[in-house]
């Protein structure tokens, strides 16, 4: 739409542009003609070329029309008074014009010249070339008529044709440029989706492999560690969700969106990040929770719910991996952003030596927050702990007035495990 109006406005200026070049083109044609007349007048009385002045006054009217309102009928009046004028004017001439002023045909083409010019720049594109065309051929046989007419025949017209011309070749000119320019805005538009549709394609991508991760392969990964016999009741829990999740299709953040910026009852947090710190608790992690949390509530409902499912999986690694059993998460608050700490003090591990198919740091936690928009940290080494710094950006307040109805809160299925 914007293209589109921004396309409009550039015919229309370039048509004022041309239009008020040709104007004053077209008046100074006119305005010779009338002074010829009037030297012809005045030098020889006893031609009577005074009516011819006259008939030059209709054209110049409709001059100043068409130049300030561009209508389909003051086109066709043009087109069709325009002639008459030109037709009459020459008769007079003709009829009353030494023989030197017969050969010469530059008193009968200045009427003509600001005939074409007056029409040219009514419209910009097939038309006007029709339009020029037409004012031209009209204007010939107006001319070629009157001769018919007295019997007088003057030379070949060459300074209209010559100036018909060089419009034709001006509103041709526009005409190809126009065109060029819509197919190069097309090609850029036609570029730019495909560049969304490839972007989108690699988030959805990402998160299909976050949400695998988080959901078959954690799964799965329990299950294979576990002795057989019956599964404890937070595990049949967490599979149950995870179930749920993948049969009703709402494993797209914006499916969930609505759940994760609302408050949890017990504090401060989002209800998605308070399941996910509960549902880690509940396996064993001590999870401490401090610094501005109700800044958090400046995120997006979909932001938070990335949040939490990145946060998830880092205390999964916790739980699993690290050695340790306490973990801590900080929330500071910036202008435009929203900092989240996950640490803890556990055995730490190479990042660089972790294998491309181990997907829970890369997908689930930094990669999912990339994927939101946010920023994500990774530091850790052998014997120093891990750490991971998120930084989320605030939601627009439109945003952040729908995050805040309330809802249930999404699965928190990374707190079932997984590996890094």
């Amino acid at each position: 739409m914007a293209g589109t109006t921004v396309q409009a406005d550039t015919r229309t200026s370039a048509a004022l542009a041309l239009s008020s070049t040709t104007l004053a083109f077209g008046s100074t044609a006119l305005l010779i003609a009338a002074v010829l007349v009037v030297l012809r007048t005045v030098n020889s009385p006893a031609h009577t070329a005074w009516p011819a002045l006259l008939l030059l006054v209709p054209l110049g009217a409709l001059m100043v029309v068409s130049h300030h309102w561009r209508r389909p009928w003051i086109m066709l009046l043009h087109l069709l008074v325009g002639p008459a004028c030109i037709g009459l004017y020459s008769l007079v001439i003709l009829e009353n014009a030494p023989a030197q002023i017969v050969e010469s045909p530059f008193i009968l083409a200045l009427p003509q010249m600001a005939f074409v010019y007056t029409v040219a720049p009514n419209v910009l594109g097939v038309r006007s070339i029709v339009h020029i065309a037409l004012a031209y051929v009209f204007g010939q046989v107006a001319v070629l008529l009157a001769a018919l007419t007295v019997g007088r025949f003057p030379a070949f017209d060459f300074q209209t044709a010559a100036a018909s011309l060089v419009i034709l070749v001006v509103a041709v000119s526009n005409l190809v440029l126009r065109r060029r320019a819509l197919r190069d805005r097309r090609a850029v538009e036609r570029a730019r989706r495909e560049a969304e549709a490839i972007a989108y394609q690699r988030e959805l991508e990402s998160q299909v492999v976050a949400l695998f991760h988080d959901t078959v392969l954690s799964e799965l990964t329990v299950l294979a560690a576990r002795p057989p016999g019956p599964l404890e009741p937070s595990q049949r829990a967490s599979i149950e969700r995870d179930l749920t999740m993948i049969v009703e299709g709402t494993w797209w953040p914006g499916d969930r969106a609505g759940s994760g910026g609302a408050a949890s009852a017990d504090g401060q947090l989002p209800a998605a990040v308070a399941e996910t710190v509960r549902s880690a608790r509940a396996e064993g992690v001590e999870v401490e929770v401090r610094g501005d949390l109700g800044s958090l509530q400046r995120l997006s409902a979909a932001t938070t719910t990335a949040l939490a499912l990145a946060l998830g999986q880092g205390l999964v690694n916790v739980q699993r991996h690290s050695g340790a059993s306490r973990a801590e998460i900080v929330v500071d608050s910036a202008a435009e952003a929203v900092v989240v700490m996950l640490a803890d003090p556990g055995v730490g591990f190479d990042a660089a030596s972790v294998p491309g198919d181990r997907l829970g740091v890369s997908q689930s936690i930094l990669g999912r927050i990339r994927d939101a928009g946010g920023e994500a940290q990774l530091f850790t080494a052998p014997g120093d702990g891990t750490a991971y710094i998120l930084t989320l950006p605030v939601a627009s307040p439109a945003a952040s007035a729908s995050a805040s109805s309330p809802s249930s809160s999404p699965s928190a299925s990374t707190a079932a495990g997984g590996a890094r």
